[in-house]
């Protein structure tokens, strides 16, 4: 995560991602490679539960 810092603040800089430019100015706002792994597995086990569901419906 330190490696890519400065393509991270270049990205915000350019103002193009104005959202993800805010999160990042946030105090409370940490991105580590844990919470980035949980956040992506949540949604990725939501997409699986729910095509479950649909096929079982």
């Amino acid at each position: 995560m330190v490696r890519n810092e400065p393509r991270f603040d270049a990205i915000s800089a350019a103002g193009s991602y104005p959202l993800l430019s805010g999160l990042s100015e946030d105090p409370e706002f940490t991105l580590d490679l844990g919470t980035l792994f949980e956040f992506g597995l949540r949604r990725t086990l939501d997409g699986i539960a729910t095509m479950i569901d649909e096929t079982s419906g």
